[in-house]
């Protein structure tokens, strides 16, 4: 039983606890501090106990409890600190050796990510006999069954049978040269598929993120979108938590995946009230009420007749209409799901240590201005902006802009960020929680947008010889979507971006394309730090410094100016990458570092740059472990692809999609060389999805499967998604968006790749 300082202390005599008090409490002091190496040594030994146990183990010890198994330490995941699952169910798996459901939970434990086990053998069409029928291996598909027929394009979920595939289901036996040109598909699985001894395990890339009770786009009256400013965004099952390991085989429903409509039609109860819900006026809509529709824009424009009295969804677009005959909502809320990699860009996920780190004595209790942007005191971030550009320099202040909202802002000119020296202004998305005044907010189910150009000016400091300068204003944005410009003006200012997204290409007329100014304006000698952003193209003076980490610089096109100066052609200010992704062209004075990053970038026919990666002095500064485009003009390198002018192409990064709000934004296809997938420091991939460790998850997939797996047989490893979606060629416009189109080359055949009118006639 522990003993505080006061039981102790009262064990002693009387008369020396008196003689204790007439001179100041010495003796009672030294008890305090034996109680405290007390509890110390009573929680080691409690502590000890715990450690017998893989649940209640310290972290240090999981190895150690490993050992006792036999159990062979894998690469470990930013999807878990530890091993802790994995050596839990170590028995669990060996029991159960040979069969799916145990490769099915030690692949799901060892990567992270949902997981799908298949016995494709069990899907092979096959000679029927009068002594074993067998009518599940019917030889054709019956076309009037819709759910089978959608579900042929679903590789894990497809129920036909198909004709004896021989090639095999296992990656080739080869030996990699160094650096690999070969396509990521070929060291995860084989050609094959449907054969007696292949298995595929099937891992999902993308995680569901959860949105609550978020307002609805209005397109009118009738119309809505699910996005917080209209993007059309495939909408994402949320799979239930398994209640316990090994518990039963995983459907569709056990997956994070988009929701096709096909599926939605059939079964709206299955994703409505779990996956999505609508909320009119502050009352749930039932399901009875909602159905499955193509939303897409028609000729005119419209979108299709719904059914009296109904609600129609479209889950692969996004989109919301309400029927003809139905009173439109004057609030329409939405809860749902959306499909990413990773924590990057503004999100719902949890913040508190991102933003803890960077302000940790300020946010928000000790804070001397602070703000709940919603609230009677501050209706709006306008009037929040205003008070605190009243406060005093050297204040610190917050504003919380709450949950989901959307906010249409215009802080420029006079209404915007006035930040004095010495002075620190947080602006973050956030929960209260507890009634208004506590300060009482927790950084997580929060994403608020701002759709209008947002303007931080800084104040000079007046210069004393007596005294030295004041440091230059802070500013932090975390947790937001702005659908606008972020320009810096005046004087210094140091500003700290974190899982933040300004939006790319935003108000351009054509698709994926920058509008013909940047996301975000350095037009001072600010000191910038991008953290876990997705930003269009950064246009920063010479006078500044930009840091960018785990991020992505998109400016719509390889084409396109990702990084420049002020005015998109002379050199942007110094810049240290790292761990990030650039879409488009950079010119910079001096490149710092640049770290496991991919510059996808190209020059355009006639372009004035003599290289797409162009930095002004290249005698000083480092490139290490990152993908570069042919033409570069770079400080040292070490490790970099390609490996010489000639492999350009053969080590050329390929994207699922470079479209923003896509699930698969920039993330690395099936077919990017070996070289890129493992080309970082530490043998992960290059680009902003390193920090996820998808290769080494992986890695630990294959080499789990190949010692569970039953004699004979053999598997293959397939990511959803993999494939390259390709889309038409957008047309020229702006200097920041691309001169000859989006596409990979631009060879005269390619539409785009001509300019002027009848182009595509030749």
């Amino acid at each position: 039983m522990s003993l505080d300082a006061q039981a102790l202390f009262a064990l002693l005599p009387a008369v020396y606890r008196t003689r204790d008090a007439g001179e100041g409490g010495p003796l009672q002091a030294l008890f305090e501090v034996i109680a405290s190496q007390s509890a110390i040594v009573e929680e080691n030994i409690e502590q000890l106990y715990d450690d017998q146990f893989i649940e209640t183990c310290m972290p240090w010890v999981i190895p150690y409890l490993g050992d006792l198994l036999g159990y062979r330490p894998v690469f470990q995941t930013a999807a878990g600190t530890d091993s802790r699952a994995e050596v839990a169910n170590t028995i669990g798996y060996r029991r159960r050796k040979g069969t799916p459901i145990a490769l099915q939970q030690v692949a799901a434990d060892v990567s992270g990510q949902a997981v799908v086990v298949v016995e494709e053998f069990r899907r092979l069409i096959t000679t029927q006999s009068l002594r074993l029928p067998r009518p599940h291996h019917a030889v054709c598909v019956d076309l009037r069954r819709g759910a089978l027929v959608d579900d042929l394009a679903d590789l894990a979920f497809d129920r036909s049978n198909h004709t004896l595939d021989v090639r095999r289901i296992a990656p080739r036996l080869r030996e990699p040269p160094v650096p690999d040109p070969a396509p990521l598909d070929i060291g995860l699985h084989g050609p094959g598929r449907f054969n007696i001894p292949d298995v595929a395990v099937h891992l999902w890339r993308c995680r569901p993120w959860q949105v609550e009770q978020a307002p609805a786009f209005a397109v009118d009256a009738r119309r809505f979108k699910f996005h917080p400013i209209g993007l059309d965004i495939p909408l994402f099952s949320l799979p239930p938590v398994d209640p316990q390991p090994f518990s039963r085989m995983h459907t569709r429903l056990d997956v994070p995946q988009p929701i096709r409509r096909g599926e939605f039609r059939r079964r709206p109860a299955d994703f409505y009230g779990q996956s999505l819900m609508l909320y009119a006026d502050g009352v749930a809509v039932p399901v009875a009420s909602v159905c499955c529709a193509n939303l897409a824009d028609s000729a005119t424009g419209a979108w299709c007749t719904v059914a009296p009295g109904m609600i129609a969804i479209d889950p692969e677009l996004g989109r919301i209409q309400f029927a003809a005959d139905l009173a439109p909502p004057r609030v329409l809320r939405l809860t749902y799901s959306y499909g990413f990699p990773a924590a990057i860009g503004g999100g719902p996920y949890d913040r508190t240590a991102a933003l803890g780190a960077t302000v940790p004595t300020q946010l928000p209790a000790d804070a001397d201005f602070f703000a709940l942007v919603g609230t009677p005191a501050c209706p709006d971030l306008a009037a929040a902006v205003a008070k605190w550009n009243q406060v005093p320099p050297g204040a610190t202040g917050i504003i919380v802009l709450p949950a989901f909202e959307r906010h249409a802002i215009d802080l420029t000119g006079a209404r915007g960020i006035v930040l004095p020296p010495a002075s620190t202004l947080a602006i973050a998305s956030g929960v209260e929680l507890a009634p208004s005044g506590s300060r009482e907010v927790a950084w997580n189910h929060a994403w608020a947008s701002l759709v209008g150009d947002i303007e931080v000016t800084g104040v000079t400091p007046s210069s004393s010889p007596e005294s030295a300068a004041p440091p230059a204003g802070q500013l932090i944005l975390n947790g937001l979507l702005v659908a606008g410009q972020l320009a810096f003006r005046g004087g210094s200012v140091v500003a700290q971006l974190s899982d933040l997204t300004l939006v790319p290409g935003l108000g351009a007329p054509c698709p994926g394309l920058s509008p013909p100014r940047p996301s975000l304006l350095i037009d001072s000698d600010a000191t910038l730090c991008l953290s876990r952003c997705i930003c269009g193209p950064v246009a920063a003076s010479a006078a500044a410094n930009v840091r960018v980490c785990d991020s992505i610089v998109d400016a719509g096109s390889p084409y396109g100016v990702a990084y420049a100066g002020t005015d998109g052609q002379a050199a942007g200010a110094d810049l240290h990458i790292e761990d990030s992704t650039v879409i488009g062209r950079v010119r910079m004075r001096t490149l710092r570092l640049a770290s496991n990053t991919i510059f996808f970038a190209r020059l355009g026919r006639h372009d004035p740059w003599p290289a797409a990666l162009w930095c002004s002095r290249s005698q000083a500064g480092c490139v290490r472990f990152c993908s570069l485009p042919g033409q570069s003009v770079t400080p040292r390198r070490y490790a970099c692809l390609p490996p010489d002018e000639a492999g350009t192409d053969l080590f050329s990064p390929s994207f699922i999609t470079l479209r923003y709000g896509h699930p698969a934004y920039a993330l690395l296809s099936g077919d990017v060389p070996m070289a890129v997938w493992k080309g970082a420091d530490n043998g992960s991939q290059i680009g902003v999805y390193h920090q996820i460790q998808e290769t080494e998850a992986v890695a630990n997939v294959q080499i789990r499967t190949a010692e569970y797996l039953p004699a004979l047989l053999e598997a293959g490893v397939f990511l959803h998604p993999a494939r390259v979606l390709r889309r038409p060629l957008p047309p020229p416009f702006g200097y920041y968006g691309s001169p000859y189109g989006c596409g990979h080359d631009h060879d005269d055949d390619e539409p785009g790749g001509l300019p002027g009118i009848g182009a595509s006639l030749l």
